[in-house]
């Protein structure tokens, strides 16, 4: 069958490819991070021991210094939590330069979604190829599809870079069937 042929509604006979021609930018990676972040359960939780640290580190420091009074224990607490929040946001600019640096070499890209997973082929003329085991989650801002297995690995796709409105439809059906949304 011709993967560019229309597919009729309710087969399940593979979709015709999505095609996405852009140019990566930081502020997708910073956005797709932030969404990732504070709008899924895995970014949301994936600071808890941290915050359980400070929490026991301002414990040990009330235990450590009985005479504290309450407010000093707050004041205590609240450096900790401080201090955890400065990390985070450390953390989140190196994660998301990275991820952007290791994108942008590639300069322009094409990619395409198809049943076997992602092609992207950049001017730089390196092809890099993913399945779908590769990234088992996804999820959509208005802006981008991201693709992620964690934190410190994901794939942003801009939907400005969408050759037509059926590919960000099909791009979607794609990672609904082959992939758990976030």
């Amino acid at each position: 069958m011709d993967m560019n042929q229309a597919v009729p509604a309710g087969t399940d006979t593979p979709a015709r490819a999505a095609r996405f021609d852009y140019t990566p930018a930081a502020a997708d990676y910073d956005k797709a991070l932030w969404r990732y972040t504070l709008g899924t359960w895995p970014g949301r939780t994936r600071y808890l021991p941290l915050l359980g640290v400070a929490a026991a580190l301002a414990f040990a420091v009330r235990a450590w210094k009985w005479h504290f009074d309450q407010t000093q224990i707050v004041i205590a607490g609240t450096l900790c939590a401080m201090a955890v929040i400065v990390v985070r946001q450390w953390g989140r600019r190196h994660r998301t330069r990275d991820q952007f640096a290791a994108h942008a070499e590639h300069g322009a890209c094409l990619t395409t979604v198809d049943e076997d997973g992602l092609t992207t082929t950049g001017t730089s003329g390196r092809t890099l190829t993913e399945g779908w085991n590769t990234y088992p989650w996804w999820f959509e801002t208005p802006e981008l599809f991201v693709l992620t297995g964690s934190m410190e690995f994901f794939f942003v796709l801009p939907k400005r870079g969408a050759a037509a409105p059926e590919d960000l439809e099909r791009a979607r059906a794609l990672f609904t069937r082959h992939l758990r949304r976030l």
